[in-house]
């Protein structure tokens, strides 16, 4: 039970962080899409890996570190919607077959 709450905002923020990367890739066509879901989705599951890591007696990890990288990746997951959304430039067009 005590690691509910961090699992799920994790799966708050990776779930946001797709729809991130389908709206800026596919909907508004924008560049830096997967980099930036993918850094929210890294930063989310090494928060959610640090707080499992410090649960425990004789844990060498303290708890403080794996909520500090989950805030992270919920200010990564805010920051990357607002610069997708404000500053990154259009996708090159593929080409088509």
């Amino acid at each position: 039970m005590p690691l509910l709450v961090p699992l799920a905002i994790a799966l708050v923020v990776a779930l946001g962080a797709s729809l991130m990367w389908t709206w800026a890739r596919y909907l508004a066509h924008r560049a830096y899409a997967t980099p930036v879901a993918l850094l929210v989705g890294v930063l989310a599951a090494v928060g959610v890996w640090l707080l499992v890591a410090s649960d425990g007696t004789d844990a060498q990890v303290p708890a403080a570190a794996g909520w500090a990288v989950l805030a992270a990746s919920a200010v990564a997951l805010v920051g990357g919607w607002v610069a997708l959304g404000t500053v990154a430039p259009a996708a090159t067009a593929r080409r088509r077959r």
